[in-house]
């Protein structure tokens, strides 16, 4: 557990953002702004911690590499550069729509490296890469109508990767140990 702390932080950290996401209000837009701005980059840093920790470089840690990157650079520019909910609903949409190429292009990644990996874990990054994708467009049609219900879209969005994240520590334990007990 005391080894996995990182990664399990880090994802609360996402379900934290996308609750506050869920309970946006705009007038209360420089809350959300300055919880986003410095929770995600300090998620990002227990990503990188994550991904750093291991001996070795594993593919599944690569990822949190990417990811880490992804939402330190969000989170300061939210912090910095966003002034309005519009453009903090815009740079989350293209944040969630990166989200979704990555996971998928990941899965492809994970496919074209010809090691052995469990056949679940790239069913569950293409169904969660479709499911980003397609979560942030029905969030989008929503924009037009009420910002709040796209932002309410994303915060869904944010505690369905974070759950992800914390869900996904016990299959990388499992196939880490099974792996190890191979001969090399």
């Amino acid at each position: 557990m005391k080894k996995n702390l990182p990664i399990y932080l880090y994802g609360a950290i996402i379900i934290m953002e996308g609750t506050m996401l869920l309970l946006a209000k705009e007038s209360h837009f420089e809350t959300l702004k300055l919880t986003l701005g410095i929770g995600l980059p300090l998620g990002s840093i227990l990503a990188f911690l994550t991904a750093y920790s291991r001996q070795r470089k594993q593919v599944q840690f690569a990822y949190h590499e990417i990811h880490a990157f992804t939402m330190l650079v969000y989170g300061l520019y939210i912090l910095i550069f966003c002034k309005t909910l519009e453009n903090l609903t815009n740079v989350t949409a293209i944040l969630l729509l990166f989200s979704a190429f990555k996971e998928i292009i990941f899965c492809n990644w994970l496919f074209n490296l010809g090691q052995k990996v469990l056949f679940k874990i790239l069913i569950i990054r293409l169904v969660l890469g479709l499911l980003t994708g397609l979560g942030t467009i029905i969030s989008l049609y929503f924009q037009f109508r009420n910002i709040e219900w796209t932002m309410r879209g994303f915060g869904v969005i944010f505690v369905f990767i974070g759950l992800n994240v914390v869900l996904y520590v016990p299959i990388i334990n499992r196939e880490k140990s099974s792996n190890d007990s191979l001969p090399h």
